[in-house]
């Protein structure tokens, strides 16, 4: 097995347990899996973003982001406006409700991970967040993959 199939085999099976959390659970309400995915990739912006933005980053037809955005926007979860400088240009951003969700989704990760991470020792952490460091450098740089 080559090291690509076998992170991709590891990172599958982590993330799969990890995110094991119903969509539907009380904390989200009638929130999907895929509402939830345009509030993350919201969230991760740290600021506004265009419903293309949105369809691009998560892979999804615009028509599709469009009705996502409509329905947390119908929900009180996102804020639509017209961007000052191209008035066609629609522009999303979390409102209060959709941050206040988010930040306790990230609690409940962070707690998560806490409890995952205290059976292993410090040098094993260290390793690990710096792997995962240095591979969102990576993505981020846009770098192609080898």
């Amino acid at each position: 097995m080559s090291a690509a199939e076998r992170l991709d085999l590891l990172l599958h099976r982590f993330l799969s347990g990890f995110f094991s959390i119903p969509a539907r659970q009380p904390a989200s309400g009638a929130m999907t899996f895929a509402q939830m995915r345009v509030l993350w990739t919201l969230d991760g912006n740290g600021k506004s973003a265009t419903p293309g933005e949105i369809a691009r980053r998560l892979g999804i037809s615009s028509s599709t982001a469009t009705g996502l955005c409509e329905r947390l926007a119908d929900g009180g979860y996102i804020r639509r406006s017209r961007s000052n400088q191209d008035r066609r240009q629609v522009l999303l951003q979390l409102r209060p409700k959709g941050r206040r969700m988010m930040a306790g989704f990230r609690r409940l990760r962070q707690s998560r991970l806490r409890k995952l991470l205290s059976s292993l020792d410090r040098g094993d952490v260290r390793r690990m967040t710096d792997a995962l460091a240095t591979l969102n450098a990576i993505l981020s740089r846009g770098k192609p993959a080898r």
